[in-house]
C-alpha cells in the first residue's frame, strides 16, 4: 500500500467516524458507538503508521514548478 492510498483510507475513516460517533451516543446505541470510535482511533494512526513504512517503491510524482504543463 503507498502512501496515498493509506492516506485517503484514513481520511475516509474519519469522515466516517464523526456521523458514527454522533449517532451512537444520541441513539443510545453502543456499538454504532464503538464503530465511530474505532474509526477515530484507526484514522489518527493510520497516517503515523505510513512514517514507519518502506516507500522506496513508491512512484515518484513530478510536483516541481519545472514540471508545471501550464500557459503562464
Amino acid at each position: 500500500m503507498d502512501k496515498l492510498t493509506a492516506e485517503t483510507i484514513a481520511l475516509v475513516l474519519l469522515f466516517a467516524a464523526f456521523p458514527l460517533t454522533s449517532i451512537g451516543s444520541m441513539g443510545h446505541n453502543t456499538f454504532v458507538l464503538w464503530l465511530g470510535l474505532l474509526c477515530v482511533v484507526l484514522g489518527g494512526a493510520l497516517p503515523i503508521v505510513t512514517r514507519f513504512m518502506d516507500h522506496s517503491k513508491d512512484m515518484v510524482r513530478d510536483a516541481g514548478v519545472e514540471f508545471d504543463d501550464r500557459a503562464s
